[in-house]
């Protein structure tokens, strides 16, 4: 009886060691294979996820940034095609330019514009010096005008007036575009996230505007004369420009 009880208690000593051994054995495997997922890093799907989330946010941060860069572009080249007005008006001014081969001008194109003043002043605007261009053709900038057939050339006469070439008072537009703008039919998509208004009077004035602005109007004052613009003005007069 005794051997048969110490036999038992061998055997249930024995089943406690295998067990032990198994459950080791066990938690070693278990340690190698949660070393193995530790060492092999993210999994392909993770990654995957990753890198669209990056791909997204990527997309979304240069598109907030492209659209003020191009807004600018727009913005330069407005303001440029308005100085190149404004200087063009001075040096006529300045010199009582008669006839339009004397007159400083502006040739405004698509996608770009040419100042010609007298810039030595010796009464010849034929000179290398005497021309300026600028073109914008890369910065996706176009000129646009829902009256107006391009390449137009716009003239100063000696008053500031702006004429054509033949001599005929106008109030030329012009829409500078992000690109492009839709101009057919005579009607425009511009508005003032994506086109500037450049406007000139008869009288030579030169506005900036947002497009999609409405052209101010001004209506002639009451009794006045009207001078015709070949009248001459104190023809001995001498405008020293200095």
């Amino acid at each position: 009886m005794k051997i048969n009880q110490e036999v038992k208690i061998m055997a249930g000593e024995n089943n406690n060691l295998r067990l032990l051994s198994f459950l080791k054995e066990k938690k070693a495997i278990t340690d190698e294979s949660e070393k193995r997922q530790k060492q092999n890093g993210v999994s392909l799907v993770e990654l995957i996820i990753v890198i669209l989330v990056i791909a997204i946010i990527s997309t979304i941060a240069l598109m907030n940034i492209a659209t003020p860069k191009k807004q600018l572009q727009r913005q330069n080249v407005a303001q440029g095609l308005k100085v190149a007005f404004e200087r063009a008006r001075f040096d006529s001014v300045k010199r009582r330019a008669i006839s339009t081969s004397e007159q400083a001008h502006v040739t405004i194109d698509t996608t770009s514009y040419t100042l010609v003043t007298d810039v030595n002043q010796d009464g010849d605007l034929s000179d290398a010096g005497d021309s300026l261009t600028a073109n914008f053709a890369a910065e996706a900038v176009s000129v646009n005008s829902t009256t107006l057939t391009f390449p137009v050339t716009v003239y100063f006469n000696k008053r500031g007036e702006v004429v054509d070439s033949a001599g005929v008072s106008m109030s030329p537009s012009f829409l500078v575009c992000n690109p492009s703008c839709d101009v057919s039919g005579g009607n425009s998509n511009a508005n003032s996230s994506n086109a500037s208004l450049v406007l000139v009077t008869p009288t030579g004035t030169v506005n900036l505007l947002s497009g999609g602005s409405s052209a101010p109007v001004f209506s002639a004052p009451a009794n006045i004369s009207n001078v015709p613009g070949t009248t001459a003005i104190k023809d001995a007069t001498i405008i020293n420009g200095n």
